[in-house]
């Protein structure tokens, strides 16, 4: 990197951070966000598009694999990227991509990087007045260079496993399985709003908490490492049987799973986290807790989870 490059990096770092609390005042979109369910049977009659070149299958067979064996919606095409600019304005057609949003108003600027399904809606007749529709949107948890660079998400496509913390087959199979079962039942979703599965959760009590070393890591908001958090102080004040595993183990843990397998799933986008437990065998999220303004794992998080399982019904 030249002084030039390292001059602009070092500027776009600080201007971002020194945003990023203003911009999570605007921030209404979920780590997974379901919407537009009046478009559901318009979406039905589609064929999904799914960005994944003849070239990456071999690197990429599982997510493939995963995708025919968990995706119920509609028929799957999978297309090289020429493919799909081919049949971007098509009708008949709906898109699960990955996407990125660096916003930039002249005052405020911000970074995402995310995996959604869209697709066009327009009135009978009115092709040319379409608006993008997202039916779903999957908010991903990027490592410091892909949060400057969100665009670098187009090029490590489904291989993203060590830029993208929340992201590996198993973690794939679930946002599949979540992604078609709300919208199979027509319902809105939302992770600004706090959720829970009081039955899965006493079902936790018993069983083993998963638990993915990946949210022990500490940034700033400058994104800077941090000393790591340790394995200790984060489950101190949680009493239940738990585990850390890498996220290579969890994926597999979760593919192989036949019966409830129960992980903690952390994401930070942004400026704002999310802490989920998910129902790893049939991929339901039965817990899920949104903080704005906040960048890490917490003790205070597991603690939250804790007094939320012992509450009384």
């Amino acid at each position: 990197m030249n002084q030039g490059e390292t001059s602009k990096f070092v500027y776009m770092k600080y201007f971002l951070i020194f945003t990023l609390l203003i911009f999570s005042l605007l921030n209404l979109n979920g780590q997974i966000e379901i919407a537009y369910a009046e478009y559901n049977d318009e979406f039905r009659q589609t064929k999904t598009v799914v960005f994944m070149p003849a070239m990456d299958t071999v690197k990429t067979q599982i997510y493939r694999k995963t995708l025919e064996a968990h995706w119920k919606l509609t028929p799957l095409e999978f297309l090289s990227y020429q493919q799909y600019t081919d049949r971007k304005y098509q009708k008949g057609y709906s898109y699960l991509l990955f996407g990125d949003d660096l916003i930039n108003d002249g005052q405020t600027i911000s970074s995402y990087v995310y995996f959604e399904l869209w697709m066009w809606h327009a009135n009978i007749n009115e092709w040319e007045k379409r608006k993008k529709a997202q039916l779903a949107k999957i908010e991903l948890y990027p490592d410091p260079e892909t949060t400057f660079h969100p665009d670098h998400i187009y090029d490590y496509r489904f291989g993203t496993q060590g830029h993208i913390f929340n992201w590996c087959p198993g973690f794939f199979k679930n946002y599949i399985q979540m992604i078609n079962r709300y919208i199979e039942k027509g319902e809105l979703r939302s992770e600004v709003k706090a959720y829970k599965e009081v039955q899965d959760l006493e079902k936790l009590k018993t069983s083993t908490l998963y638990i993915p070393k990946y949210v022990l890591d500490q940034h700033s908001p400058e994104q800077d490492i941090l000393p790591s958090l340790s394995e200790k102080e984060l489950i101190s004040d949680y009493k239940y049987n738990y585990k850390f595993v890498s996220t290579e183990e969890l994926s597999q843990l979760i593919l192989d799973s036949k019966e409830p397998i129960f992980y903690l799933l952390f994401t930070r986008s942004n400026s704002d986290k999310y802490v989920n437990v998910v129902e790893g065998h049939e991929g339901r999220c039965v817990y899920s807790k949104h903080t704005a303004q906040s960048y890490n794992m917490k003790k205070s998080d597991l603690q939250k989870l804790y007094k939320t399982m012992n509450e009384q019904p």
